[in-house]
């Protein structure tokens, strides 16, 4: 039995798990064999198949590499040559650095001499051109004098001048009698002493010779966004496009009492008569026989961005600038709260620089609106205060005092982005603050002596051409500060036999320049000289205030001395004044 199973069990074995009968065996082992054949065959060919991929990939990888080697080989050309070229100019600098400074001195005095040479052709040729007088009238007879920019043809006729650095005759307004001279960018605007308007200079392109507007007894006028505005002697501000040719196709309704018809002026619409006019870039600004301010958007296009120069804080630099020539008042300025009463501020003196409005009220304050970008208005410059869409009081000016005085402005002006202003001040407080609540009106000519001695003049804003007059060149200043050769200035009174502080009777300012005219009649300019602006035979720019040169007079020399000093004449029938456009200076005789 046991023998039995042996044989059977003999007979099979596990192969995997599985039990094969050893009959089966031998050809398992057959299979397995065939099996193992055709894996060798399989793997021999994927070898042969593999060859071509790797062979084509090594040529790939080995045409990339040749192909970066040249790039940078050619980028190290490249920059091998502009290094050689750099070192190659820069030679003699790099020299002197490694080696120390060594210099050719042979040469040195004779291309010295080369440009001292060049520069006093330049200077002969400018002192040639400023001393050629053509118009044979002398400064006694009346007219008008013009320096600055000539690219609109304001100060001559001939396009060929660029520029004119001292102050000439313009022949058409010889022999006439002014009574206010406005001058633009493009254009300048006259009104004769009959009350007509004349206009010259590119921007009006017209005929210079005939009055523009004629019959309605002007009085002041002023040029902004395209449009000249006209102040009459009733009180009415009419306005009419600059340009010659726009005149001829602008036209206004006109409704009398009895017949209706149209007019090439327009007229603002008042409540009360208007004794003063200013003007910015964009805005107008109005004052009353009240006292009152309004302020407007100038030109015939709707604006495209406010500044703030308006005083309202619905128009403020995210809202919608004002419809032009629409008068808006500066309820913010013109009334007060007083013990929980509300009264009226009096305003007595406007100006207005570019974008932004400045005001005195009659105890002296200031108060300013608009764009601040420079400290134009008195105030730090910040994020909230870049642009001020309302009134403002101008209080940083009491640093400059001590705490017993109170100071108090009688005069402003403004221009561009650049304010002035002139103080006096009063150690007895209650007196003088007393005072001026009575009389609310002060000037010059209310001064006492001891007032006039503490008179001081004061700017702050834009001051980076020179338009401070502090001697520094800055961008931005919001501090006032002194304009310290104004407040030098002394003369010597034969009279009481000493000397007295001398006031200023007048203000002009300009984009970049001002102009200052004494109570003697002295004339100080100073900030930008690019054209010549400021009448002093040269073109460069001046920190300080600074005499100008008497007028040429015709067949008389060039006078080359520190007393040669234009001062304005007074007559029974006349008096010059000095007033400041964006880029030139003028000469007028204002009729009495």
């Amino acid at each position: 039995m046991l023998r039995q199973w042996s044989s059977h069990a003999a007979r099979k074995l596990k192969l995997h798990g599985q039990i094969i009968p050893l009959r089966n065996l031998h050809l398992t082992g057959s299979l397995l064999q065939r099996d193992q054949d055709q894996k060798s065959k399989y793997i021999e060919r994927l070898h042969l198949d593999s060859e071509p991929i790797d062979s084509q990939a090594n040529d790939s990888t080995y045409e990339s590499y040749q192909r970066f080697q040249a790039m940078f080989m050619g980028a190290m050309i490249i920059i091998g040559s502009i290094g050689g070229y750099e070192l190659y100019r820069n030679w003699d600098y790099l020299k002197r650095k490694v080696v120390g400074d060594t210099y050719d001195m042979s040469k040195f005095e004779e291309v010295y001499a080369q440009i001292q040479a060049k520069q006093e052709r330049k200077k002969n040729k400018l002192d040639a051109l400023n001393a050629t007088v053509t118009n044979p009238n002398t400064s006694d007879v009346p007219g008008l004098y013009i320096c600055g920019d000539n690219s609109t043809q304001m100060v001559s006729s001939d396009p060929k001048v660029k520029f004119q650095s001292v102050l000439k005759r313009l022949d058409i307004f010889d022999n006439m009698l002014v009574r206010d001279v406005a001058l633009g960018e493009a254009s300048g605007a006259l009104i004769n002493e009959k009350g007509h308007l004349y206009q010259w200079g590119a921007g009006f392109g017209g005929n210079s010779s005939k009055p523009t507007l004629k019959g309605k007894d002007l009085v002041k006028v002023r040029i902004s966004n395209g449009l000249v505005y006209a102040l009459t002697k009733r009180g009415e501000v009419l306005f009419l496009p600059e340009s010659a040719n726009e005149q001829q196709q602008y036209r206004e309704k006109d409704k009398g009492w009895l017949f209706s018809g149209t007019r090439n002026y327009g007229k603002l619409v008042t409540s009360r008569p208007i004794k003063d006019i200013a003007t910015g870039k964009e805005h107008l600004v109005l004052l009353d026989n009240k006292g009152l301010v309004y302020t407007a958007a100038t030109g015939l296009e709707p604006l495209k961005k406010s500044y703030g120069q308006f005083g309202l804080p619905e128009y403020s630099q995210f809202d919608e600038p004002p419809v032009p020539n629409e008068l808006h008042e500066v309820t913010l300025l013109n009334r007060v709260r007083e013990n929980n009463i509300l009264t009226q501020r009096e305003i007595k003196k406007i100006a207005a620089g570019d974008y932004f409005t400045v005001c005195l009220d009659s105890l002296g304050n200031i108060w300013a609106f608009g764009k601040n970008t420079y400290g134009s208005l008195g105030k730090e410059v910040n994020y909230k205060t870049e642009i001020v869409p309302y009134p403002c009081k101008v209080e940083l000016v009491s640093k400059r005092f001590k705490r017993s005085d109170l100071p108090q402005c009688i005069d402003i002006a403004a221009g561009g982005d650049t304010a002035f202003a002139s103080f006096v001040s009063s150690d007895i407080y209650q007196l003088f603050e007393h005072s001026l609540k009575n009389s609310k009106d002060l000037d010059l000519s209310m001064l006492s002596e001891q007032q006039k001695e503490s008179l001081v003049h004061f700017a702050w804003g834009h001051g980076l051409k020179g338009e401070l007059g502090n001697g520094r060149f800055v961008h931005g200043q919001a501090e006032p500060t002194k304009i310290q050769k104004l407040n030098d200035i002394r003369e010597y009174d034969e009279t009481k036999g000493k000397l007295e502080v001398l006031g200023l009777r007048q203000w002009s300012i300009g984009s970049n320049h001002a102009v200052a005219t004494l109570s003697n009649g002295d004339v100080y300019d100073w900030g930008d000289n690019e054209f010549g602006q400021l009448g002093n035979g040269k073109r460069i720019r001046s920190g300080v205030p600074t005499p100008v040169p008497a007028l040429l007079e015709p067949g008389m020399p060039v006078v080359k001395s520190e007393n040669n000093r234009l001062q304005l004449k007074t007559t029974k029938k006349y008096e010059q004044v000095a007033v400041a456009g964006p880029s030139t200076t003028a000469i007028y005789y204002k009729c009495k």
